[in-house]
């Protein structure tokens, strides 16, 4: 049993401090308003402190409880859990003042909840926050068709974080505490390899939800623009300096280049483009990356996707094969090949 739950928390501890480097670093572009990168870190530190609180979960008698400090780092590390998915799912402007009376209100409920019942009280309101982030993520359900990814995640999420409650609920007169610590810590190994999942097969989830936001809240945008000069100073960035090269390329980046707001960049690419901010990008990426493909044969296949600013092989393999129907390699092979004929 111990080796079993120091399994796991040597798993989770990893993907937690992987998941903290990408947070706070310039990966895939993460935009992200500082009140979500910081729930974000309170939310992997409290998960890496409570897996590893488990292993001493085997030595803890039928009839005593967790120490107070693992109760309160659960009440935490829900509300960071919180604070970093609607971060993802409101304007980066949106006013979040109820956020200090929130935070009074879970240390509150942390201090007066008995030690025996802070998982189960922890974990319901866990679950609660989570109900409310499936309710923002609804009113996406007209500007982001990924949003069928995002709500069944976090209805998963709610759904593990129930699983836990019910079973912190139970210990330890119906199950003792370490088949409680086996059972939560298995839940957090799994929630962790599926967000890791999920970052590896759209790498850019963070950036279409973002996006999504951006125009689903937007009310008035480009009343005083000058689309025209706005349009063309875009196609401009794009096609006459490259700018998609740009691995770290964001909606807020390229919106301060042409001296928009994101809102308004949104707006601009929906109306006169008719694409998002994402697929706009990965078109002007994947075209560059034929024309290289055809033009420069002796050149790797990786080599021309990370030079149009795809991060990774697998990324660029995707993205090309939505745009074209067939994979780089395959391409280049049907392109050349014609060329001889």
């Amino acid at each position: 049993m111990v080796l079993g739950l120091a399994a796991l928390a040597g798993l989770s501890i990893g993907m937690a401090l992987l998941l903290a480097v990408a947070m706070f670093s310039a990966y895939r572009g993460l935009d992200l308003p500082w009140s979500a990168r910081l729930g974000g870190l309170a939310m992997l530190a409290g998960l890496s402190h409570t897996v590893w609180a488990h292993v001493g979960f085997v030595d803890l008698s039928a009839g005593g409880a967790p120490l107070t400090t693992y109760g309160m780092v659960l009440f935490l590390q829900s509300f960071g859990f919180y604070l970093l998915l609607r971060g993802m799912l409101r304007p980066g402007g949106a006013s979040h003042g109820i956020d200090a009376v929130l935070l009074a209100a879970v240390f509150v409920l942390a201090a007066v909840t008995p030690p025996r019942l802070a998982v189960p009280v922890s974990l319901l309101m866990g679950t609660g926050f989570a109900v409310h982030l499936a309710v923002l993520l609804y009113r996406l359900r007209t500007t982001r068709r990924w949003f069928r990814i995002e709500l069944p995640v976090v209805g998963l999420f709610a759904v593990m974080g129930g699983i836990v409650a019910v079973s912190g609920w139970l210990a330890p007169a119906h199950m003792t505490w370490s088949q409680f610590a086996l059972v939560y810590s298995a839940q957090i190994a799994l929630a962790f390899l599926l967000v890791g999942w999920l970052l590896l097969t759209v790498p850019d989830l963070v950036g279409k939800t973002r996006e999504a936001v951006a125009i689903s809240y937007a009310t008035s945008s480009l009343g005083r623009v000058d689309v025209d000069a706005a349009g063309e100073r875009l196609r401009h960035l794009f096609e006459a300096e490259h700018l998609y090269r740009d691995e770290t390329l964001s909606l807020s980046k390229v919106a301060a280049l042409v001296e928009l707001s994101t809102h308004q960049l949104s707006e601009l690419l929906n109306t006169r483009f008719g694409l998002g901010f994402s697929r706009y990008v990965r078109q002007h990426r994947v075209a560059a990356a034929r024309r290289m493909l055809v033009e420069e044969p002796r050149a790797s296949v990786l080599s021309v996707g990370l030079s149009v600013g795809f991060g990774s092989q697998s990324t660029f393999y995707v993205a090309f094969k939505d745009e074209v129907g067939v994979v780089p390699g395959e391409y280049r092979r049907q392109q050349l090949g014609a060329a001889v004929d």
